[in-house]
């Protein structure tokens, strides 16, 4: 699979149309039943969401198939479903479908109908807290993954397929056909004088010096911590050809390979968890004293989602538990109309907010109870600058 990455998401928030239905269901990896249960999560949705379009939202039963035809579809597609990853989001809008397999946790299905995509289930993807890639360094074949506590996929790209040792071999076939054809440069082969330790390791930092080069742009899109695995003299020599912002001291050593994707999860997870542990505490903690130069707000719903609507918050946390917050906002006027149920025109605020916090390029923390700051009320924010 492929890196869902900000401009997907950013993207997908700006589509607009009625109705637009947006589906989150839990998927498996594996299936000893031909996911049958995978399939009747959606099934079960569809259906529900049929006898809503009828019942409340005025479509008649053909319009209401039509509309979700595309999803219905995927039911028979018995190709679709091996390619699962934990969590299946679809959309549907004005005929259209979009869909993405991600490897993240939903603890039941859910759908919503509106006027807008609902995102915040997809938040944790773009997420750093417990969110990261793990490399792994073997001169066969090079694997890169991404993980999160629960799970692990690997990241398919014709950037990121690359062999050290295809590539010498391809080398030492071309320097024997220029021998056999005559040519120079012939005659010293990697078997031959340049078979030492230290000329092995300057052939290995070039391809390494490559694999970076392809792979910092891929992983830009979405940036998260790396983590390297790998026999330990291969570490060093890629810490010096990487210039990713985000590669981690800690690391794996281990002659791994892609079959031991399952140890390298929990391996992985065992380095990164005190990480992501010790950057929830600082983002609490530190909250008090941005809060004190007035550059928080923890306590005032609607105050926080006019700045984050208008480009003035850096940092949203959003309380997992939260309820949804149904209104609109006007730009003209600057003002919020709030709803205690979804009429029509209404989306939830918070996830709106949310996207608007990740399309001004800030950050948005999906976060439980324990981790908001005292007092706070569903969302809490770190300000661009004092309001």
């Amino acid at each position: 699979m492929k890196i869902f990455d900000k401009s997907q998401f950013v993207e997908l928030s700006k589509k607009s149309g009625f109705p637009f239905i947006s589906i989150y269901t839990p998927t498996s990896r594996l299936s000893t039943t031909a996911y049958k249960d995978d399939k009747t999560h959606l099934k079960n949705q569809l259906q529900e969401i049929e006898d809503r379009l009828k019942a409340e939202k005025g479509f008649d039963w053909k319009e209401a198939e039509n509309i979700l035809a595309p999803a219905y579809g995927l039911l028979d597609d018995e190709e679709f479903w091996m390619h699962n990853s934990d969590m299946l989001a679809i959309f549907l809008y004005g005929g259209s479908m979009e869909y993405f397999q991600m490897p993240l946790d939903i603890a039941q299905a859910q759908h919503f109908i509106g006027s807008k995509p609902m995102l915040l289930p997809m938040i944790p993807e773009l997420s750093d807290d417990g969110h990261y890639y793990l490399l792994l360094l073997n001169l066969e074949n090079l694997h890169l993954y991404e993980a999160t506590r629960n799970s692990i996929r690997e990241i398919v790209d014709d950037e990121v397929a690359a062999s050290f040792t295809e590539d010498e071999e391809s080398e030492d076939r071309q320097k024997t056909m220029q021998v056999r054809s005559g040519g120079s440069g012939g005659s010293q082969f990697h078997g031959q004088s340049e078979s030492s330790d230290e000329e092995r390791k300057k052939r290995i930092f070039k391809f390494f010096q490559k694999v970076n080069n392809n792979l910092v742009p891929l992983l830009n899109k979405n940036p998260l911590p790396l983590y390297l695995a790998g026999v330990e003299y291969l570490i060093p020599i890629y810490r010096e050809a990487n210039d990713y912002g985000y590669l981690k001291e800690e690391h794996i050593t281990g002659a791994f390979n892609h079959n031991d994707m399952m140890v390298l999860h929990a391996k992985s997870w065992e380095i990164a968890a005190p990480y992501f542990e010790k950057e929830r505490l600082e983002r609490k903690d530190s909250f008090g004293l941005y809060l004190s130069r007035g550059l928080a707000i923890h306590n005032d719903k609607l105050k926080l989602i006019k700045a984050a609507l208008t480009g003035g918050v850096d940092t949203l946390l959003v309380d997992s538990d939260h309820h949804h917050l149904w209104g609109t906002y006007d730009e003209a006027t600057h003002t919020i109309d709030v709803s205690e149920s979804q009429e029509p025109g209404m989306h939830c605020l918070i996830d709106e907010a949310a996207a608007k916090v990740i399309d001004y390029g800030g950050k948005v923390y999906l976060t439980t109870g324990d981790m908001m700051p005292p007092e706070s009320s569903a969302i809490a924010g770190l300000l661009r600058y004092p309001l």
